[in-house]
């Protein structure tokens, strides 16, 4: 067969002496319904003669696209960016494509996002929402599309999910920063308004210091010399604790701290990059992992849209991806 010729699946099943089944199986990611020696016989071959398969055919067999609507709140976020890219690497394994939607942390913008995806042709969706509102989500299920929340729960929807261990690794971060050594708490993060990821850092902390000072801020309007008007961030004894990267950043490239990064610490935070300690070597941060949290949540996902007859209910998957304070 010359390089001109367009393979077909019935190519590739003569190719493994397999039958057509079989190759369309490992095609979906069903690779649970044969040998391991098997799909690597196909993978081997479909590499070798560079396959692509026909995604129209696709689509009309299955009555659904090889798209995946990814909904992230906000892209200018390095959670999100690193997110996205775990998640692309196991759908594109699989013939899928990610579609990135940006709600930009505007919940009409998540809304307009969302009715799009309800009414076209996707596959299925994976969500980091802004909205707490799960009737916004639950059509999405009683539509049985297949959904992956992340860095989300809803405590009164059956879903799939990935978070992080946000309570227990803020009360342990707390716990090893000397709570005697500190005269106030202050935690900087953007409105917690009920979102989950939120609550539960917020309450880790306030497992630890008893009295804790929120401000609530958006990462574009965060004003640091502002803030110091209100928080001596030159006194050593008052600790801050900052729920997302760039806010985060803000703060670490702000003089007042660039000039004491090698003291003791006295701010810490959520971290996505290595960036932080590049501005604070000696400092500890709570690392999280974003890139195996997307590609987690993708391969939840694939399960989703392998299952058999549309019922990805029986797939239902709650993953906690530990961060660490290191």
């Amino acid at each position: 067969m010359t390089n001109q010729q367009k393979l077909t699946i019935s190519d590739i099943a003569k190719l493994a002496n397999v039958s057509i089944a079989t190759v369309s199986r490992y095609l979906n990611g069903q690779l649970n319904q044969m040998s391991e020696t098997t799909a690597q016989k196909i993978k081997k071959i479909i590499t070798e003669t560079d396959y692509i398969r026909n995604s129209a055919a696709v689509q009309l067999a299955k009555k659904r696209s090889n798209l995946v609507a990814v909904v992230a709140s906000n892209i200018d976020e390095y959670f999100s960016s690193e997110y996205f890219k775990g998640i692309v690497s196991i759908l594109s394994a699989f013939g899928y494509i990610g579609v990135l939607l940006d709600s930009d942390s505007n919940l009409k913008t998540e809304k307009a996002h969302l009715e799009s995806v309800y009414n076209q042709n996707f596959a299925g969706i994976i969500l980091q929402p802004l909205t707490t509102d799960s009737a916004v989500i639950r059509k999405f299920l009683n539509n049985n599309m297949p959904i992956v929340l992340i860095d989300r729960e809803f405590a009164d929807l059956e879903m799939s999910s990935v978070t992080t261990n946000n309570f227990e690794i803020a009360k342990y971060a707390m716990s090893q920063l000397s709570p005697d050594s500190f005269s106030s708490v202050t935690v900087i993060t953007e409105p917690v308004k009920k979102l989950s990821t939120r609550v539960a850092r917020v309450a880790g902390i306030k497992t630890v210091f008893d009295q804790v000072n929120v401000i609530e801020t958006q990462s574009e309007h965060f004003d640091v010399n502002k803030l110091s008007e209100t928080v001596d961030l030159n006194n050593p004894k008052n600790l801050l604790v900052v729920l997302k990267e760039r806010l985060l950043i803000q703060l670490l490239t702000h003089p007042s701290f660039l000039t004491q990064a090698h003291q003791t610490q006295n701010i810490t935070g959520f971290i996505d990059t290595a960036m932080p300690r590049y501005l604070a070597p000696n400092f500890k941060f709570i690392q999280q992992s974003p890139y195996l949290m997307g590609a987690s949540a993708a391969e939840i996902l694939i399960k989703h849209l392998s299952s058999e007859n549309n019922d990805y209910h029986q797939t239902i998957q709650n993953i906690i991806i530990p961060s660490h304070y290191k």
